[in-house]
């Protein structure tokens, strides 16, 4: 199905979206929670952030392609704040930050500069 040498990268790809599915998911109840804590609707909060209540229902069912910015307008909007919902001594979801594999910072060539 696969050549030898894609299989791992494969096993890879497959492993990140399995971790973004859970964290969008993770993510998508928090706000639903909050939103019906605050008992609001989700046409409420759509006029609210002026988003759309399609995007709400995707967001809060953990679609992973839900606009971050746009998500979080509408965390903020709900008192939510990045800062606050994830700290290095707390882990956010299932599992913790320090499982997360090292920045890919030093393997990206400067902005500007040519390769080769």
């Amino acid at each position: 199905m696969f050549p030898p040498g894609n299989i791992a990268m494969y096993e890879n790809s497959s492993l990140i979206s399995g971790r973004a599915s859970e964290a969008a998911r993770m993510f998508g109840l928090m706000l639903r929670l909050r939103r019906r804590a605050l008992k609001m609707t989700q046409d409420q909060l759509a006029l609210a952030t002026g988003v759309g209540r399609r995007f709400l229902i995707d967001l809060e069912s953990g679609k992973t392609t839900c606009q971050i910015g746009l998500s979080l307008v509408v965390a903020d909007a709900l008192g939510l704040h990045l800062s606050n919902m994830v700290k290095p001594e707390q882990p956010f979801g299932p599992s913790d930050l320090s499982e997360l594999p090292p920045p890919l910072d030093d393997a990206l060539e400067p902005e500007g500069e040519a390769v080769g």
